[in-house]
C-alpha cells in the first residue's frame, strides 16, 4: 500500500472516529437515568398522557439503536486504524 493512500485513510477513518465519539458522547448524555421508583410513590409520574409516555419510549429506543450502531462504528473504525498504522 502506497504511502499517501495509507495517509488518506488514516485521516478518514480519524474523522470517522471523532465524529462517532462526539455523537456516542451526545447519545449518552441525552439517554435518562433509570428511576429508583420514586415517581411512583410521590405520584409525579402519573400525569402523562398515554401518547406522551409511548413518545419517550420511542425516543428512547431510537437513541438506544444509535449508541449501539455509533459504539460499533467507533470500535471497527479504530481496529482499522490500527491495521492500517502496521502496514
Amino acid at each position: 500500500m502506497s504511502y499517501e493512500l495509507a495517509l488518506t485513510l488514516k485521516i478518514i477513518l480519524l474523522v470517522v472516529m471523532a465524529l462517532s465519539a462526539a455523537f456516542l458522547i451526545f447519545a449518552i448524555v441525552k439517554q435518562p437515568g433509570n428511576s429508583s421508583g420514586s415517581d411512583a410513590i410521590t405520584g409525579a409520574g402519573s400525569t402523562d398522557t398515554f401518547y406522551g409516555k409511548n413518545k419517550a419510549k420511542r425516543f428512547e429506543n431510537q437513541l438506544k439503536k444509535w449508541t449501539i450502531i455509533c459504539g460499533i462504528v467507533l470500535a471497527v473504525s479504530s481496529v482499522l486504524f490500527f491495521v492500517i498504522g502496521l502496514l
